[in-house]
């Protein structure tokens, strides 16, 4: 009996742990099932038809990551035009990617094309058109100067011509890479050489520019520095001009002050002398009047002068001093 129940135990105990481990391994084959999948989603590389896309990554001006519809997201490189360098900073390589971003990030619509020839280049990268609204972005960039037009021995050449003829036109006017000498190569490339050259004249004039732009900027603080000294200097000359002004207007107002003093103090003893003179004169007046009474004079009737006794022809008729003043009459030089 014990026998049995320890078989019935094991049987059980092994089907619980199978169902335990089993559970999660089918689980896990499930989804390595399903990301292989995703993996390995196929892209249809159809040529002369073009495919809606959307932008995942700006590489630089000739190459840009898309999502297809179908979640796969590819690295495309234009075909038909090589951008400058990005990597070594050549000339007009940041140009070239910031104007395929623009264009790009602008458009409503954007979509790839496969030509007849080779789909892909040896780093896996899809080799096709690129189009924005209608506008092949390859065309574009070579009529603007920002990439060249490259020839192929292959089939992929259905837009060579329109991109060719984009190009001329950019480098009849010199435009951006056309405008360094021996840079841009048609159909090939670009001369590196150039490019170094190129951008050795551009740290050079950048160089120049910032060492001007310091004498500049010392000219101008000397300037302003220059300016600030003189009107200080102006400043101060001008408080103390005020303070001059204001020190002769003050001293101006004190003589005038002083004059004006003066004058009220001649005035006060010139009134003073006129007043004791007059005070003198009444006293004499006074004193003249007092010896006057009583004392004897002759006057005559039709004389208007009065005599201290007769000293000439005539009538005299004796008379106060008093009473002859009062008459009016005046001393007789003579007797006086």
């Amino acid at each position: 009996m014990k026998k049995r129940i320890g078989v019935k135990l094991g049987v059980t105990f092994a089907v619980l742990v199978s169902f335990l481990f089993a559970a999660p391994t089918q689980h896990y084959q499930v989804e390595a099932a399903k990301s292989k999948t995703e993996k390995t989603v196929k892209i249809k590389r159809t040529a002369n038809k073009k495919v809606t896309v959307k932008v995942k990554k700006y590489v630089d001006g000739d190459t840009t990551r898309f999502k297809l519809k179908n979640g796969k997201t590819v690295t495309a490189k234009y075909l038909l035009i090589k951008a400058p360098e990005l990597k070594k900073e050549n000339p007009y390589a940041q140009e070239a990617k910031d104007r395929t971003k623009e264009i790009l990030k602008n458009a409503e619509k954007i979509q790839i094309e496969y030509d007849k020839g080779a789909k892909r280049d040896s780093k896996k990268r899809e080799l096709v058109y690129v189009w924005a609204d209608g506008k092949l972005v390859q065309e574009t960039l070579a009529n603007e100067g920002l990439a060249v037009a490259r020839s192929t021995k292959g089939k992929n050449t259905k837009y060579l011509d329109k991109i060719k003829k984009a190009e001329e036109k950019a480098k009849e006017q010199s435009r951006n890479i056309w405008a360094i000498e021996n840079y841009a190569q048609a159909g090939k490339g670009y001369n590196q050489t150039a490019a170094d050259e190129y951008k050795k004249a551009q740290a050079e004039i950048k160089a120049a520019k910032k060492a001007e732009a310091e004498r500049l900027k010392k000219e101008q603080e000397a300037k302003e520095a220059e300016e600030k000294r003189a009107a200080e200097q102006a400043e101060a000359a001008r408080k103390a001009e005020e303070k001059r002004l204001a020190e002769e207007a003050e001293a101006a107002k004190k003589a005038e002050e002083e004059r004006i003093a003066q004058e009220a103090a001649a005035q006060q003893a010139a009134a003073a002398q006129v007043q004791a003179e007059a005070e003198a004169q009444a006293q004499q007046q006074a004193q003249a009047a007092e010896a006057a009474q009583g004392q004897t004079v002759y006057v005559t009737p039709t004389g208007s002068k009065y005599h201290t006794h007769k000293c000439g022809n005539g009538t005299y008729t004796p008379a106060t001093l008093e009473e002859a003043q009062n008459r009016g009459l005046t001393p007789c030089a003579k007797c006086y």
